[in-house]
């Protein structure tokens, strides 16, 4: 996503910070935006992309780009970001970086109130690594899994399944603000298969229509299926909910140039995804393609914020030296926010670690951050962790999930505390189930993070991302974060407004 500066207002810098103004409204800092993106990230990005060979630009020079989602013009830009990952790694390796190897970090490691390493396991070995570090950069995505799976299978998820809210549970262990952890994500994706990408199919054209045939989008927002995401995933769980099941979204009236271009991108989302279309007989010239809402997942409520690290215009979270970025921030969600915010923490993290005096973490830290990784390992702990996550999955899906009110979440609250003491006996035969269970710790202390920030808000924001059938409406005075904070062994809570004036 991206404004380019082709002329019209809302692609430039103050329509695309408006625009983000409105659709994130309460979630979004707009000094932290600009400071990341408009700033220098955009075009460090657009540079970056192209020079370790993932180009965002088509063999032409051109950008196809498509809108969708409630923007104001075609922001988002196709193109095929399947290598962009091994292609950043392979361009780090090459500048010197040094790696772990299938290192699981479990804590972060603090003295004098700042960061000054981390600890984690080999998941092959079980070779405990302390790492000491002047600054530290969290980048682990957001929460999945802590949701019950439309499928029966828990891994076949929206986004990726791997990300469980690692750097969420050990920033808010060191003592780190987080913020908008109270908002639940979820989609439109095809059904039986959680896969990414829809958005290019409504964005190019494609219409959702229900069983009778009946386009339904402009009875839920004027924008029909340009519409915020959220309005698409409230359309779509009203008509199944209401009996107009099953929901489609019908391509059949796409120009055939679309077409072709629309067979080419489905595999650059999830590679899976066209062998899926294929083997179900699909023809999207000929037919429509049913769909259905995802599982849930932790999340931001748009895609220009997330739920994690609350951080500032540095990246920076409350921590001296401990720097987010990606979705498990608040601040910086999707492909462009993802990006530019990763290199501009990267160049803070460094000023930071140059400039800071080293600090050897205590050794009894130490001892105790080792103590924590190799736990579920030890004897007389029965716990199985797919039993404990299975309790959290169904916990939040039936009481933190698309309607709650203060006595669901209430009882959400007791139902995961009474689940403490087994997830402190979780335990773990061998180094495969000592990762798991170190998920399953991390998405228990999500779910409960989410939930003491749920009671908190007491409105309903962004639709089905957080709604609350006993404060249905949208409220100014909670147009701003929930920001939590470890005290002891308890969350405090405590709310900071924002405001939405766009700085020349």
């Amino acid at each position: 996503m991206a404004y380019l500066d082709t002329g019209p207002e809302w692609d430039t810098r103050e329509g695309y910070l408006q625009w983000v103004g409105k659709v994130a409204r309460g979630a979004v800092n707009l000094k932290v935006q600009d400071a990341i993106f408009c700033q220098g990230g955009r075009d460090e990005m657009i540079e970056r992309f192209a020079r370790v060979g993932s180009p965002l630009q088509q063999q032409d020079g051109t950008f196809y780009r498509t809108q969708s989602y409630g923007m104001p013009g075609p922001l988002w830009i196709n193109f095929n970001g399947k290598h962009l990952k091994y292609n950043l790694y392979k361009d780090a390796v090459h500048k010197g970086a040094k790696h772990l190897r299938r290192v699981v970090v479990t804590s972060l490691l603090t003295r004098e109130g700042r960061v000054v390493g981390c600890v984690g396991i080999n998941i092959r070995t079980g070779e405990i690594h302390v790492i000491r570090a002047n600054s530290v950069v969290l980048s682990t995505g957001n929460t999945n899994r802590i949701y019950k799976n439309p499928t029966p299978y828990r891994f076949n998820t929206w986004q990726c399944p791997a990300n469980t809210g690692a750097a969420q549970a050990m920033a808010y262990a060191a003592g780190a603000d987080l913020a908008n952890m109270e908002y639940m994500r979820w989609t439109v994706i095809p059904k039986g298969f959680s896969a990414a990408g829809l958005n290019a199919l409504s964005g190019m054209g494609g219409v959702m229509i229900n069983s009778h045939g009946e386009q339904f989008m402009s009875k839920y927002h004027p924008l029909g299926e340009r519409a915020p995401r959220y309005v698409l995933v409230e359309a779509v769980y009203g008509e199944l909910m209401e009996g107009r099941g099953p929901v489609y979204i019908d391509c059949r009236g796409l120009d055939p140039e679309a077409l072709r271009h629309l067979r080419d991108l489905l595999g650059w989302d999830k590679d899976t995804l066209p062998d899926f279309i294929e083997q179900q007989g699909l023809d999207l010239t000929t037919e429509p393609f049913e769909v259905m809402f995802s599982e849930g997942m932790q999340g931001g409520p748009a895609e220009v914020c997330s739920s994690g690290v609350r951080i500032d215009e540095t990246c920076e979270s409350s921590i001296p030296g401990l720097f987010a970025a990606g979705d498990c921030a608040d601040q910086t969600r999707c492909v462009h926010l993802s990006a530019a915010g990763g290199s501009h923490a990267g160049h803070f993290a460094a000023r930071w670690a140059l400039k800071a005096d080293h600090l050897d973490p205590e050794y009894a830290d130490v001892a105790q951050a080792r103590q924590n990784a190799l736990a579920p390992c030890a004897e007389g702990n029965p716990v199985r962790y797919d039993e404990i996550e299975d309790s959290i999955a169904s916990i939040m899906w039936q009481h933190v999930g698309p309607v709650r009110t203060e006595d669901s979440m209430l009882s959400a609250q007791a139902m995961l505390e009474d689940l403490a003491t087994q997830v402190e006996h979780i335990g773990a035969d061998n180094l495969h189930e000592l990762m798991r269970a170190h998920e399953v710790k991390t998405m228990w202390q999500v779910a409960r993070l989410t939930t003491a920030a749920s009671l908190q808000r007491k409105e309903t924001r962004f639709g089905p991302y957080f709604k609350r059938k006993d404060y249905p409406d949208t409220s100014d005075e909670y147009c701003g974060q929930m920001v939590l904070r470890r005290n002891d062994d308890a969350i405090a809570v405590r709310f900071e407004p924002l405001t939405y004036e766009v700085s020349n």
